[in-house]
């Protein structure tokens, strides 16, 4: 049982964090295709204000991340967002709203608007908003997942990332319990298939079963050595 358990240690651990080399492949993707606004490219485990760019029309908002909604201490959380009017009052949700456990976005003093698409908790996730101004689209993991229909995309200017920032710049709110890897803003609608695209050099190293299989290696080894010293 004490194998099974370090065993799971470690393919958790290498869900939750990409590899650097993971993370070097997404940058160079997103590098070589539309020319992003704003990227941000280190790892923040707490939220920062960041200018995402000065986005008009059509935008576009790319996140490498992992969160833990049960962990919330509050009961939402922003992947990014702001109070500020003059910056799009809007906030992008990991978590909508009270444990439900649903992806989400805010118009701040206007209305919530909940996904049908679930949170996946210490998962690392890639998760791209792009909208025409009027409509939404949410892709996960490569994939389209769901449309905001009644909320276009306002946000410009400084921002909140890793929570909502207030109006006056001063705090945040809706903090998200976990790490933002990568972030990219674009002025302009990215495809469906350059998003695609993102996420498959986002997972295309370490080959498949690569770093799990170096994890594994490491606890048979550590299994050996205790055998060998009964």
């Amino acid at each position: 049982m004490k194998h099974s358990a370090l065993l799971v240690a470690v393919l958790f651990s290498l869900s939750a964090v990409p590899s650097p080399a993971t993370l070097s492949m997404w940058q160079s993707e997103v590098a070589a295709g539309t020319a992003p606004a704003a990227t941000l490219f280190t790892t923040l485990t707490s939220p920062v204000l960041f200018d995402i760019g000065a986005l008009s029309g059509d935008r576009s908002l790319e996140f490498i991340f992992n969160g833990n909604a049960a962990a919330e201490g509050s009961v939402s959380s922003a992947l990014i967002g702001t109070q500020s009017a003059a910056n799009g009052r809007q906030g992008l949700k990991y978590e909508q709203w009270n444990n439900t456990g649903f992806f989400g976005a805010t118009a701040f003093g206007v209305a919530d608007y909940t996904s049908t698409v679930p949170v996946q908790d210490n998962v690392t996730l890639h998760a791209v908003f792009t909208s025409n101004g009027t409509t939404t689209d949410f892709y996960l993991n490569g994939a389209y997942a769901y449309t905001f229909d009644a909320m276009g995309l306002a946000l410009t200017g400084v921002q909140g990332l890793g929570a909502a920032s207030n109006a006056d710049g001063t705090g945040f709110f809706d903090v998200l319990s976990g790490s933002v890897f990568g972030f990219a803003s674009y002025d302009s609608a990215l495809s469906a298939s350059e998003i695609s695209s993102h996420f498959a050099a986002f997972q295309a190293i370490p080959e498949p079963g690569t770093a799990a299989l170096a994890g594994l290696a490491g606890v048979m080894a550590l299994r050996r050595r205790r055998r060998e010293t009964v």
